[in-house]
């Protein structure tokens, strides 16, 4: 009757080149390391992600023994692993707000970079006075509407109506007032009554002169007083 065979000692070493040993299983590795040993552990890994070095140790079977204990013992935690976890069980836990409902963030509005821009805000709608004008009269209402604005003319809408609609020299009549407040408070009457008697408004694109009931100019002549 043949004996039967026995296990195969994991524990037991092989000798291998360069002064190494390994167990069977091929897991640890005794290697010299500068008159000590170091064991290899090729099923646990470091921080680097490299096999697990232990020691070193003085003599060869004090890394022996520690082989033994690897493998009775917890597998090792890296210390990086081990830091990452306490950070998790730190790190504060979303509250409920009201019967299970979670707290959120406020949500930030981001534009994506294909996105389209906001639309701009619509143009005032056109006055119906303007809308009830034939196309040549609109054209020129709008062109009086854009010089007056362009420089700045309060109730500029009012003034182009009156001159459109009603035909009357509402700019021309602007433009003088305007002239006259210029000379300011100490103006001389001789001044003021050559400006009423002929002058011309080159931003506003108007001209005026003084006339008699027969449409002839007025002269007006320096006045000594």
């Amino acid at each position: 009757m043949s004996k039967a065979a026995k296990p195969a000692d994991d524990a037991a070493l092989k000798r291998h080149g360069g002064g190494r040993w390994r167990t069977r299983d091929d897991r640890f590795t005794i290697e010299p390391q500068s008159g000590t040993w170091v064991v290899v552990d090729a099923e646990q890994t470091d921080d680097l992600g490299l096999p697990l070095v232990r020691g070193p140790f003085a003599s060869l079977t004090a890394a022996k023994s520690a082989i033994s204990t690897a493998r009775e013992a917890e597998p090792a935690v890296s210390f990086l692993a081990a830091k990452v976890a306490e950070h998790r069980e730190r790190a504060p836990t979303t509250r409920p707000v009201g019967p299970g409902r979670p707290s959120a963030s406020p949500a930030k509005t981001t534009l994506k970079p294909n996105a389209a821009p906001p639309p701009k805000p619509a143009s005032p709608p056109e006055p119906a006075w303007i809308r009830a004008l034939p196309p040549d009269r609109r054209k020129a209402a709008h062109d009086l509407l854009d010089r007056l604005e362009a420089v700045g003319v309060a109730g500029a809408d009012t003034l182009v109506r009156t001159e459109i609609v009603d035909r009357l020299p509402a700019i021309a009549g602007y433009a003088l007032a305007r002239a006259v407040a210029s000379l300011g408070p100490d103006a001389k009457p001789s001044a003021v009554a050559r400006l009423l008697g002929q002058g011309e408004a080159v931003d506003l694109g108007v001209r005026w002169r003084l006339i008699d009931g027969d449409g002839r100019p007025i002269k007006i002549e320096e006045i000594n007083t």
